[in-house]
């Protein structure tokens, strides 16, 4: 029976843009179609006008969250302090949300979708799915997962601590077990390089959604993330808009103290070269929802504006001015190229040696923060960067992406017959 009732959810800013391209396909493709979005925004980025990402939807519901990163310690995985913050604090949040969850009205022959698993609310909104009588689950992993099987095998371990502690709430509260893995370090290095591996299915089906310019082909589980195209005009004016992509950096915390300082510094310097190569053009610098005024000072940032009240994916299908972005090493890079902007990687312009960065950290860098249609979106000198030659027009791929959705949503049973191609004629492509 083919499905007329969708439920999307989301947490963080990119599941609101990566559901907002989804139901605007799916609306496109049925246009009596019913899209109710779940919405639990993280704490971080309650404070962002989504108002440009949810109008898609017939109804959105704003519902509480539960999350082990509130209380205790987390990393320090079983310890008798982190059971009882579990038990006392987490689990109490937890059930509230699950209420939330059950006054909503899931109706039957309906689909639900959500994006990730980093996080409880989006493990019970999949139990909650799963109770529900006929209404089929997607999942799509992480978008960020590790590339390379190989490297995954020999540079990540698994913390079986961390494992268990989180898997007390999985069994409660969640549809599948889970390993946190961490990127092996010397001397025990502290990063925030973590990944969950589901060791079975939680929901009806699962894919691997990648960036649409990651890779030339997809494997079999794989489809491309449905990032709406933005199209930007080519030629550049002094009025258009050069964004950079800020982060919290948490790789400085576990590194010699003096590897701030040079990496700051460093920064200053490629902030000035941007500055140089968009004479007269507005600059814009994208917070992070983790960084503080403190952060901000370490920059100088003298001509940007700051924004800190939306997202870069909301920034990107909004700002039509929008030319250029730059980051270190976000994902926003890959997401902005997939949407059609121009759009750099910067970590390569810095000695990752000098700042001590454990070698596995930099192969897992060069793993994600790569395109094998623009391998020149990650900049590695300065004098070919400011010379033009790692300029590029981003490749359109609404017709890839599309095809790759619409399979993908046969597949789960909403499409029963593959419509005729007409991109051109697609609002799914702003």
């Amino acid at each position: 029976m083919s499905k007329n009732t969708f439920y999307f959810f989301a947490d963080l800013s990119i599941d609101l843009a990566v559901m907002y391209g989804l139901a605007t396909l799916i609306r496109n493709l049925k246009p009596g179609a019913r899209l109710e979005l779940i919405c639990s925004l993280d704490k971080r980025i309650e404070s962002y006008d989504i108002s440009s990402l949810i109008e898609v939807y017939d109804r959105v519901h704003h519902i509480g969250a539960a999350s082990f990163y509130s209380y205790g310690n987390w990393r320090k995985g079983l310890t008798a302090r982190n059971i009882y913050s579990a038990i006392s604090k987490t689990f109490p949040d937890a059930r509230r949300t699950y209420e939330h969850l059950q006054k909503i009205n899931f109706v039957p022959n309906s689909v639900a979708f959500v994006h990730g698993a980093h996080n409880i609310t989006q493990w019970l909104f999949l139990k909650r799915i799963k109770s529900a009588p006929k209404v089929k689950s997607v999942f799509f992993l992480s978008a960020d997962s590790p590339y390379d099987n190989n490297l995954f095998k020999s540079d990540w371990f698994i913390n079986r601590s961390q494992s268990v502690y989180l898997n007390i709430h999985m069994h409660f509260f969640g549809t599948a077990y889970l390993d946190v893995h961490w990127i092996k370090t010397p001397d025990s290095i502290v990063t925030n390089h973590r990944h969950f591996v589901l060791r079975d299915k939680p929901a009806d089906f699962v894919f691997w959604p990648v960036f649409p310019l990651r890779f030339k082909t997809l494997q079999s589980d794989q489809i491309y993330l449905p990032l709406p195209f933005v199209n930007k005009p080519s030629n550049q004016s002094q009025y258009d808009t050069v964004l950079f992509v800020g982060g919290k950096y948490h790789f400085l915390q576990g590194l010699p103290r003096e590897s701030e300082t040079i990496f700051f510094k460093r920064l200053n310097t490629i902030i000035k070269l941007i500055k140089k190569k968009h004479p007269g053009q507005r600059l814009v610098y994208k917070s992070h929802p983790s960084q503080n005024e403190n952060d901000l000072r370490k920059m100088d940032l003298v001509g940007f504006e700051i924004e800190s009240y939306a997202s870069s994916e909301a920034i990107f299908i909004n700002d039509s001015s929008l030319r250029t972005v730059y980051s270190v090493f976000s994902t926003s890079v890959q997401a902005a190229a997939s949407m059609g902007i121009q759009s750099f990687y910067l970590y390569n312009l810095f000695d990752l040696d000098e700042l001590s960065l454990p070698k596995t950290v930099q192969r897992h860098w060069n793993d994600r923060c790569t395109s094998e249609i623009h391998p020149e979106m990650n900049i590695k000198s300065i004098d070919d960067w400011m010379n033009g030659k790692n300029d590029y027009e981003p490749q359109d791929v609404k017709e890839k992406v599309y095809s790759s959705i619409v399979r993908m949503l046969e597949e789960t049973g909403v499409v029963d017959f593959s419509p005729v191609m007409d991109v051109a004629n697609k609002s799914f492509f702003t």
